[in-house]
Formats: C-alpha cells, sequence, structure tokens
C-alpha cells in the first residue's frame, strides 16, 4: 500500500455471486476505502459434488464479469478460509472483512472463528444479511420462539 492510500477492505463472496442486493457490498463500499473482492476455494468447495462445483465455477465467472464491468476484479484463492483471510490481509494491509451470513451449523461456526480471530488480529469483521428474506432470529412466535408451523410464520412475516 502507497503512501496517501486508504487501507482496503475485503469483501469475502461465498454463496452471495451478484453484485446487486448485496448488504455486505454495500457496507463494504460504505467505508470510502479500496473493495477487494475475494472468492476462497476452502473445503465446503471441496465437499461440493461435480454439478455444483460446475454451477459454482460459472456463478464466479458472471461475477467475474460484473466486476470487471464495474472496474473490480476477482481475487481467486484455495485454502482454509481464515488462513487465506490472513494472506490477503497481510499482502494488502486491509482493515476489515465484510461476507453475508450463512445458516448452516458448519458454516455458523466458521464464521464465528473467522470473526474472532479477524478481531483478536485488529482487524474489523462485520456479517451481513445475505439469502434469507428475513434473518432467522428476526421472526418469533409471542413466546418469542422461532415458528415451527409455517403457516403462522408466513402470517407474521406478510405483516
Amino acid at each position: 500500500m502507497g503512501q496517501g492510500e486508504a487501507a482496503p477492505v475485503i469483501l469475502w463472496f461465498r454463496r452471495d455471486l451478484r453484485l446487486d442486493d448485496h448488504a455486505a457490498l454495500t457496507a463494504a463500499v460504505a467505508t470510502g476505502r479500496p473493495v477487494i473482492a475475494l472468492f476462497v476455494h476452502d473445503e465446503t468447495v471441496e465437499a461440493l459434488g461435480a454439478a455444483a462445483k460446475w454451477r459454482l465455477g460459472q456463478g464466479l465467472a458472471v461475477l467475474a464479469g460484473s466486476l470487471a464491468a464495474a472496474g473490480s476484479r476477482l481475487i481467486l484463492r484455495r485454502g482454509p478460509a481464515l488462513a487465506v483471510l490472513r494472506a490477503i490481509i497481510a499482502e494488502t494491509g486491509a482493515v476489515a472483512v465484510c461476507w453475508s451470513r450463512v445458516h448452516d451449523p458448519e458454516g455458523i461456526a466458521r464464521d464465528r472463528a473467522v470473526k474472532a480471530a479477524l478481531v483478536a488480529a485488529g482487524v474489523a469483521a462485520q456479517s451481513h444479511a445475505g439469502a434469507l428474506l428475513f434473518e432467522p432470529w428476526t421472526v418469533a412466535t409471542g413466546a418469542g420462539r422461532p415458528y415451527a408451523v409455517y403457516t403462522p410464520y408466513w402470517r407474521a412475516v406478510r405483516g
């Protein structure tokens, strides 16, 4: 990073391979800092089947094209997410990482570990709403518990 350049923010793409309606991208851009678009080919990608890997490749190609049209580029790295993020932070001097939340148990555990490690290293770590219309904790029964039956849930979210 040259003198006078603002330290960048990393936007960690995962399942949300788009530029529109992307809360983490909006937050990264709102910092006013350069944004590094990153996709990590980690163990979650390795676990995918052949068809899912093909779709992912197609989605990454479209995302890379969208970023190029916007004057940016997609950085692709392979390895454990935290190790890759640490390496990119060391290479670029990034001061923050933004990403969209996932809601599967393994993803939640990974994200918590990544966030804790980044914060401990003095790097801001922000997760944002991603693929869901409503985050799970934002819709609850009158007793404060998650809905167990779809129809009452649907009525609650419709307003």
